[in-house]
């Protein structure tokens, strides 16, 4: 097998020292999209096992949007746990 290096770049792009690189998004921002995502989430889990009952979807479906949110909410407490403990240790630092 041989290996071809035609398309490396020769040199790197130049920056100014007074430019810097504005994020998309702040973390606020972020961190608020995140946590509507989990609770759009929730919602249509309760919705869903609303039309499971009227009988509008099939119960393999219902469980699927309630696993997807089941699984949002404890990612979301995962990182929150973390994100306490990590300022916990921060805290706890001498300066």
């Amino acid at each position: 097998m041989k290996v071809q290096f035609n398309s490396l770049p020769t040199s790197l792009p130049s920056r100014r020292l007074g430019q810097s690189v504005q994020p998309e998004q702040n973390f606020q921002s972020y961190l608020k999209d995140a946590l509507q995502e989990v609770n759009t989430l929730q919602q249509e889990s309760d919705i869903a096992f609303e039309r499971l009952i009227t009988g509008d979807i099939e119960f393999h479906d219902a469980m699927i949007i309630a696993e997807k949110a089941n699984l949002a909410l404890q990612l979301t407490m995962a990182i929150r746990t973390k994100l306490l403990e990590s300022y916990q240790e921060i805290m706890r630092m001498q300066v």
